[in-house]
């Protein structure tokens, strides 16, 4: 991850901007929100995934950032073991010293470690860049 840092739940006292994002893999498809105060901040993020095939399978989502040069950063899996249907989300928030010029979702169905099925959504741009 290099100078990026993930806190959970720091949230600033109103949004400057705000854009949904949205991936579908089989079994699973996920959304991602993102409000950003600053080019180096996303201080909110809320991250859904929901488990959409009776199959036996768990779900996970997580958010991706790239910075001004390109480089992309992979965050924390979130999980969702709940079963057919159920939907859950997660809010946190990142900062990179680097920047934080677009952030974006991957969505997979996995049986245990192995993932059987991904997509990854189109980028949510930073309007501080």
């Amino acid at each position: 991850m290099g100078a990026a840092a993930v806190a959970a739940l720091a949230f600033a006292a109103s949004p400057a901007s705000a854009g949904d994002v949205y991936a579908e893999a089989v079994g699973s498809q996920g959304w991602g929100d993102f409000s950003y105060n600053s080019r180096t901040s996303a201080y909110s993020i809320i991250l859904t995934v929901q488990d959409t095939k009776a199959d036996g399978h768990h779900v996970r989502v997580r958010a991706q950032s790239q910075d001004p040069l390109g480089n992309i950063s992979s965050y924390s899996w979130r999980y969702n073991y709940e079963g057919y249907g159920a939907k859950i989300s997660w809010s946190t928030s990142l900062t990179d010293s680097d920047g934080i010029r677009a952030m974006r979702v991957q969505v997979c169905t996995y049986e245990g470690d192995t993932p059987l099925s991904c997509d990854t959504s189109g980028w949510d741009g930073n309007p501080y860049y």
